[in-house]
């Protein structure tokens, strides 16, 4: 079962192809906001030098957020017409359960943070790591200040080891290191949403049978749009 994976919810836009034999190939680069122009040359490209065609795809997976509004309407657009064309499957991930999935040689608690802006990071919580990543999922997606995750991480395990992933690890660093958890800071290289990741995970999921109408795949903004945000601010105070 050949599938594509698709990322766009991030500066880095990035897609990947996966097998039975593995991953084939991955392309991520950051592209700031330039997704709507590289997506699909970045797409081309990637199937041409792994050796395929678009006909040949046997499924698709993409990353449904939290992220960036712009980033994940360009993504999830793209593989809605593919899957139209291609008459395919389709299963979209969130950008959480990706970057918990990086982590493949953790068996400790998983954590991954997003910068959400002002101190705020989108988050989950996983116990240990197995292939069905959402089978370990504890919390559900969500959107919190960085000192109440904190507070809520210290009262699900005080003593234990929390492996914190995704960009906010960079953004708020000092934050984590300030804290007096036992908090383990990824490295760059895996908080990234990577395209191979996208695509062996979306493969592991569509070839068990799990898969989302297109019709209804929808983005995970959990929270409101800057400009909706400020426009409630000006005209409506208190709401």
């Amino acid at each position: 079962m050949l599938v594509m994976g698709i990322d766009t919810s991030s500066e880095v836009g990035a897609v990947g192809l996966a097998d039975e034999t593995g991953l084939l190939g991955e392309v991520n680069i950051r592209l700031l906001h330039r997704h709507s122009e590289r997506l699909l040359p970045n797409i081309d490209f990637l199937l041409k030098e792994a050796g395929f065609s678009i006909s040949e795809l046997d499924g698709l997976s993409v990353t449904v957020g939290p992220g960036s509004f712009t980033g994940l309407r360009i993504g999830l657009s793209t593989v809605k017409t593919f899957v139209q064309v291609l008459n395919i499957p389709v299963i979209g991930l969130s950008t959480l359960d990706v970057l918990a999935y990086n982590l493949s040689q953790v068996k400790g608690w998983l954590v991954p943070v997003i910068n959400a802006r002002r101190e705020r990071v989108y988050t989950s919580l996983y116990k240990g790591w197995q292939q069905d990543i959402r089978g370990v999922k504890k919390w559900s997606d969500q959107a919190v200040p960085v000192s109440e995750l904190l507070e809520r991480l210290a009262e699900v395990d005080r003593k234990g080891t929390f492996f914190l992933v995704g960009d906010g690890v960079f953004a708020y660093r000092n934050l984590f290191l300030e804290s007096d958890l036992d908090l383990i800071l990824s490295p760059a290289v895996s908080n990234l949403s990577r395209g191979g990741a996208v695509a062996e995970l979306g493969r592991f999921y569509l070839k068990e049978g799990v898969k989302d109408d297109y019709l209804e795949l929808l983005p995970n903004y959990l929270k409101k749009p800057q400009a909706e945000i400020n426009w409630l601010r000006k005209y409506h105070p208190g709401e």
